[in-house]
């Protein structure tokens, strides 16, 4: 009877802990991508960091109180995860501390490691609780990015603005969605929309048609956006995607694309246009135009890899670095890769290049280990194929490799890593198809 007892008990124990953890979870990906303030500092992002870390912080908090309680499985939650999974995170950390400690500004760099730290927990939190997890739950996970589709879209249409702007901010520059940035409203709508589009391919009945309409709703968020990375990388993760299916699978999700591109390069709309200039800037050789005034953030980081390959200038040391490194470009490119507009950028723009000059070549390394951990899909256990698959198992395997895709081109020319909701979309939607692709979920 005592034996009962326990067991009930640490059962309820167990389920308590599970559920903080998911609410925490879901309050942060719900909330993180709506939230603003009215400050004059910065109404978007600093809020939205703030609550990234104080999740962060309850998750560490309620991890600790699971460990430490009696009857604590947590040698069963660490099981959970690969062992090449930990070795990874861990690399990640030590080399983290590793830059922080060689750092040129130290004090930057340690707000960055903190960032880091948080986005760990995040992570791991995610992994040891989505094995349990529906697919529902990716309709919470993608609230904040429908919130944000809709509200750039009226944005665009001039149909209804939240804010109130000085009379000398007219057109698409009014179109912020809740981030306060277009481009920063693509970049979160890319890994939702290609997840949403996956899921309704492999799935049938009445959840293909919910997802697919969740993909276009996120796709013409996307469109209204204007941001071509996240178009860019949106179709890389289809076409990876429809590789990896039957051939008439992929003929339909292929005519569906070009729906998609029809719809949004027609001269008459905003992408269009946009991309319409890319053409006689090439033939102009107008690199200001061509690379949206980024070629000499880019230029700077790659000299900052120069100058250390191996620890970099230290995490979040670009921008203190980037005005004397962006003069000293006049002696070492021509003039017109040089030349635009006399802005110091805070952020290199290319994720690939800041993760490189700030960590250096080994932290760029590991990087590159994560998006792989993403898009290598895990191995079956043997006659694990004898069993049939669960929803969430092959919506899990088929998100992984476009996923990746679509986050490997969206950090080219934009920053995913810098801003607190697209960074939690990518980690959440990585977690989750990570934890689902096992013959254990």
């Amino acid at each position: 009877m005592r034996e009962r007892r326990s067991a009930a008990r640490e059962r309820t124990d167990r389920l308590r802990y599970w559920l903080s953890a998911v609410m925490l979870l879901g309050a942060g990906i719900v909330l993180i991508p709506i939230l603003y303030t009215g400050g004059a500092l910065d109404a978007f992002r600093l809020p939205k960091e703030m609550v990234f870390r104080a999740e962060a912080i309850a998750l560490a908090l309620t991890g600790v109180f699971a460990a430490t309680a009696p009857r604590a499985a947590w040698r069963e939650a660490l099981a959970a995860m690969p062992r090449r999974e930990w070795f990874l995170l861990a690399a990640i950390a030590i080399w983290s501390i590793v830059t922080t400690v060689t750092s040129t500004n130290r004090p930057l760099s340690e707000a960055s490691l903190v960032t880091v730290a948080c986005a760990l927990v995040i992570y791991i939190a995610t992994r040891l609780v989505a094995p349990r997890l529906r697919l529902a739950v990716l309709f919470v996970v993608v609230a904040g990015a429908f919130t944000n589709a809709v509200v750039v879209t009226l944005q665009e249409l001039r149909i209804w603005n939240p804010f109130v702007f000085p009379p000398e901010v007219q057109g698409h520059v009014q179109s912020v969605g809740l981030l306060g940035n277009s481009n920063d409203v693509g970049t979160l709508l890319a890994g939702p929309a290609i997840v949403a589009l996956v899921v309704a391919v492999n799935l049938r009945g009445w959840q293909r048609i919910l997802f697919g309409s969740a993909a276009g709703l996120l796709f013409l968020g996307i469109v209204m956006s204007r941001t071509r990375t996240a178009m860019v990388a949106f179709v890389a993760g289809t076409i990876i995607a429809a590789l990896l299916r039957p051939w008439r699978q992929a003929i339909a999700v292929t005519a569906l694309l070009l729906v998609f591109a029809a719809v949004a390069l027609r001269p008459s709309t905003g992408i269009g246009s946009n991309f319409s200039q890319l053409i006689p800037a090439l033939r102009q050789r107008n690199y200001p135009v061509l690379f949206s005034e980024r070629l000499v953030p880019f230029l700077s980081a790659i000299e900052m890899i120069r100058a250390d390959p191996i620890t970099g200038v230290g995490p979040g040391c670009f921008k203190f670095h980037f005005m004397l490194t962006r003069l000293a470009l006049e002696n070492r490119y021509p003039p017109a890769w040089t030349r635009g507009w006399p802005m110091n950028f805070g952020e290199t723009h290319n994720d690939h290049l800041q993760v490189a000059a700030e960590t250096g070549l080994p932290g760029y390394a590991l990087f590159a280990a994560a998006i792989a951990l993403l898009a290598i899909p895990a191995r079956r256990r043997a006659g694990g194929g004898r069993e049939p698959r669960t929803a969430e198992q092959t919506v899990g395997r088929a998100i992984r490799t476009p996923l990746a895709a679509t986050f490997f081109v969206i950090a080219l020319a934009q920053f995913p890593l810098q801003i607190a909701a697209p960074r939690l979309m990518f980690l959440t939607l990585g977690a989750l198809a990570i934890s689902w692709d096992r013959d254990d979920a």
